[in-house]
């Protein structure tokens, strides 16, 4: 039963994670290291812990001795039992900066598609792998917004049309003085957005005959 589907974690070389599920060491590194996939420049991944805690048959006990052990020395070893049942959830895959821009490159040259670094992470696991196997690589931002990156793959950027149109716009704004209810009166701006989008949305639905 569930969605057959194998999940697989890559991340950039901050690779906390990818060690994790390889070999069970959730350990930092001496140092964040900068990368062109800068979200994900991180050391201490917040859910792990929760992770953990539904692999382990909810062990709370047996979680909490782990994350305090990790919280006092920032390395910790999982138990066999434990790293086994993760790497047979997960699989994982790290990728330097390199990777990154060569994904970039390669999906633009194959489909004229432009990834942003982040999203070229998924797509390097997915280049490096045997393509008999359907895959979906989740894409969390626009390229639009890492330009270095794409100059730095030879790409060359482009503003999507709806981020253009916005230079155009009227600029607006609502001042709030001191004692106003600031909770309401952006609660009512909401609803009044929200209205107005479902009565266009309403008036460009095809009409049934």
């Amino acid at each position: 039963m569930g969605l057959p589907v194998r999940l697989i974690t890559v991340v950039n070389s901050n690779d906390i994670i990818h060690r994790t599920v390889q070999h069970g060491d959730f350990s930092v590194a001496e140092s964040v290291k900068a990368t062109l996939a800068s979200a994900m420049d991180i050391q201490e991944p917040y859910n792990v812990e929760r992770i953990l805690w539904l692999l382990s048959g909810s062990d709370s006990h047996l979680i909490k001795t782990l994350m305090e052990q990790f919280n006092i020395s920032k390395r910790l070893k999982l138990p066999e039992d434990l790293h086994r049942k993760l790497s047979e959830t997960l699989g994982s895959c790290s990728a330097s900066d390199q990777d990154i821009v060569g994904a970039m490159r390669r999906c633009w040259e194959e489909n004229q598609y432009l990834l942003c670094p982040h999203s070229a992470v998924a797509a390097h696991y997915h280049f490096s792998q045997p393509h008999s196997i359907p895959r979906c690589c989740l894409a969390p931002a626009s390229a639009a917004k890492f330009q270095d990156a794409l100059l730095r793959a030879g790409l060359v950027p482009q503003i999507p049309p709806e981020i253009t149109a916005l230079t155009a716009m009227e600029t607006r704004s609502t001042p709030l003085e001191r004692g106003q209810d600031w909770a309401q009166v952006l609660r009512g701006r909401i609803e009044a957005v929200a209205q107005q989008w479902e009565a266009q949305m309403g008036r460009s639905a095809p009409q049934g005959r």
